[in-house]
């Protein structure tokens, strides 16, 4: 497969009226197009730092970021926003749906910032909300849902663009073990249809449903394998065939 992300000696540093925090050091590996990568590690690794850099939200410091052979470096500030309004996709624990707007409408979101044409946005959003079986929710509001339910949304909206890859946050830290594995399910499922899915965890449990492990320890990458022992939840649950 193509490689999707080339990271070489990326770091990170932030300035606070001239405190220099060093939060991510030489950080160097690939991820190729269709992977399912967990980034793994404790509050405070710099993981989370890395997700916004390769997201497309801050620039490295240092170091070279290529996004599909194009040096993230040398991009305006809309040129990133357009490749993360385009190209990305994301999941957070906390689900950030609006709460008096409809399942319909929390999924139309990304598109109103994108360039798709207004006449494709009704089908694009209930392909994506079908999808993840919520077809008979289409027209509940956010805040009459399960949180199994909310983050289905939040799963259908970050597909609604159609992106090359989906960054996941910590996207079980909310719900009870069933619901999780649901959720779970469905990016796997995601991932055999060619989608790069990076998960952003610190529980190892919720990391053995990817494919590869990074492991982060005070901004360093110390670990990088295969799991030999990856988890397989219910296929029966979560995104439609």
């Amino acid at each position: 497969m193509p490689k999707l992300i080339e990271l070489k000696d990326l770091c990170k540093e932030f300035n606070n009226d001239g405190v220099v925090t060093k939060v991510l050091h030489s950080i160097s590996f690939n991820i190729e197009q269709g992977e399912f990568v967990a980034i793994m590690g404790r509050s405070g690794s710099g993981k989370s730092t890395l997700m916004n850099v390769l997201g497309f939200l801050d620039k490295p410091s240092c170091g070279e970021y290529h996004f599909k052979n194009k040096n993230i470096k040398d991009l305006e500030d809309d040129e990133m926003a357009e490749i993360r309004n385009s190209q990305v996709g994301f999941i957070f624990q906390s689900f950030n749906l609006l709460p008096r707007t409809t399942v319909f409408e929390n999924v139309q979101l990304p598109l109103m910032y994108s360039t798709v044409p207004v006449n494709e946005h009704k089908k694009r959003i209930e392909d994506a909300i079908a999808l993840v079986g919520l077809s008979e929710r289409r027209d509940y509001l956010s805040n009459q849902l399960s949180g199994g339910e909310k983050q289905r949304v939040a799963i259908a909206r970050a597909l609604v663009n159609k992106p090359s890859i989906i960054f996941a946050d910590e996207p079980t830290g909310n719900l009870d073990s069933k619901t999780a594995g649901i959720i779970m399910t469905t990016l796997q499922k995601l991932d055999k249809q060619g989608i790069t899915i990076i998960l952003v965890t610190h529980e190892e449990d919720t990391a053995q449903h990817a494919e590869r492990m990074i492991k982060l320890q005070d901004g360093v990458v110390v670990s990088d394998e295969k799991i030999t022992n990856r988890i397989y939840t219910d296929e029966g649950a979560g995104i439609k065939k």
